[in-house]
């Protein structure tokens, strides 16, 4: 029977490997992972491991005899060199070869390096490893500087801060989040922060950093402890050298296949055909997860087109924000106040007066309506909206 080896081994990964059990496939199953800890939910990491220690009985994707149950061989402290897509083989460090009938690249994304002088002083999060390091390190200063202001980088930042700590935020865009939400929304988290003592310095360029801190253009800011927080990038690395069609990611069709036959792609480094032509890339759990289930489908003979709704989460100490939809097709953007401050939705309109997205910061229960509305397919009209004051609630049931 044909093997499916699977590269990586976060949540996109291990849950393609339970969906296909779970859809009765039977194929020797593979997981190769670089990591020594058992495969773990990322989130806790930026959000409450690196103020509290992360424990000893960690959140497991699975629990731990899964693997063995299920008869699915993981390989953990293992890198890949090499694949031959023509042979069908992967090579590891460890020199231990493999053939495969289909891959599956769920291999993640990783903090992104800045080219600054003395960056090694510099402590990234994405791992248990670091959430370990950073805790350890964390507990022992008083100031802290967040290179970033996108979503992991205010993750720290708001812990750090609620563990006391003096912090800053030093991002290079005019403002935070500059890349992943709305200009108003942006602008009420960083209202939000600093009113809770982070200080947020935007539009600055980052010259060096040292033990003692680090150098911007407009001066040094002195600080214990440096966090670099400034996104990630796709691992693209081994796809590129087996010759694969990567840019943003690895591309893949709407059955994330890639260029080359029986090969995949799923979750932070996959870069997919969506529904409006063009190719894109989302890093959150919720498309590793939908991908992952997708593909199984197609891996088990159910050929699966990924279709899913996409939404996003980020709790930034007293901040939850949530997002349903993809903003970036947004023309028009209408401000919801909740009745709760500093509870606010964001409205996005695309540029035929559709609702393509909604954010929220403090409403959950909004964000579901939102979200259920919007993935339904439901076309959901400005001029149907504003007929009802904007109450999305009365504005379904018409």
């Amino acid at each position: 029977m044909s093997a499916i080896v699977i590269l990586g081994a976060g949540h996109a990964a291990i849950q393609c490997a339970a969906s296909l059990r779970d859809l009765g496939n039977t194929s020797p199953i593979t997981i190769i992972g670089a990591e020594t800890d058992l495969p773990y939910h990322r989130p806790p990491t930026s959000k409450k491991y690196v103020i509290e220690g992360v424990p000893e009985d960690f959140s497991l994707l699975r629990a731990a005899d899964f693997y063995g149950t299920e008869k699915i061989d993981l390989l953990l402290d293992e890198t890949v060199e090499s694949v031959d897509p023509a042979g069908r083989k992967i090579t590891l460090a460890s020199e231990r070869e493999l053939d495969f009938g289909q891959l599956v690249m769920a291999l993640g994304s990783e903090p992104r390096t800045l080219p600054i002088p003395g960056i090694e002083y510099a402590l990234s999060l994405y791992s248990l490893e670091d959430a370990r390091e950073v805790f350890k390190r964390l507990s022992s200063a008083n100031s802290v500087a967040v290179i970033g202001g996108g979503f992991i980088g205010l993750e720290i930042a708001a812990a750090a801060a609620a563990a006391g700590k003096d912090v800053r935020v030093i991002e290079a865009a005019p403002q935070i989040l500059g890349r992943s939400l709305t200009a108003a929304l942006a602008q009420r988290i960083r209202s939000i922060h600093e009113d809770a003592g982070i200080t947020i310095t935007d539009s600055a360029s980052v010259e060096s950093v040292s033990t003692d801190g680090v150098l911007t253009g407009e001066g040094f800011i002195t600080a214990d402890l440096v966090l670099c927080g400034a996104g990630s990038v796709p691992r693209i690395q081994v796809a590129e050298a087996a010759g694969l069609k990567t840019g943003n990611g690895i591309e893949v069709n709407q059955y994330l296949e890639t260029s080359s036959p029986n090969i995949y792609a799923i979750g932070d480094v996959a870069c997919f055909l969506s529904a409006y032509g063009d190719h894109r890339r989302y890093e959150s759990v919720q498309n590793a997860n939908d991908q992952a289930r997708a593909l199984a489908k197609t891996l088990s003979g159910e050929p699966t087109a990924y279709e899913a709704f996409p939404w996003f989460w980020s709790d930034q100490g007293s901040i939850k924000l949530q997002m349903a939809g993809d903003s970036r097709d947004a023309s028009k953007i209408l401000i919801i106040e909740g009745s709760q401050p500093p509870q606010v939705a964001a409205f996005c309109f695309d540029a035929e007066n559709h609702l393509c997205a909604v954010e929220t910061i403090n409403w959950p229960a909004y964000h579901a309506l939102s979200r259920k509305a919007l993935s339904d397919g439901r076309i959901v009209s400005r001029e149907q909206l504003a007929a009802v004051n904007f109450d999305l609630k009365t504005a379904l049931k018409k």
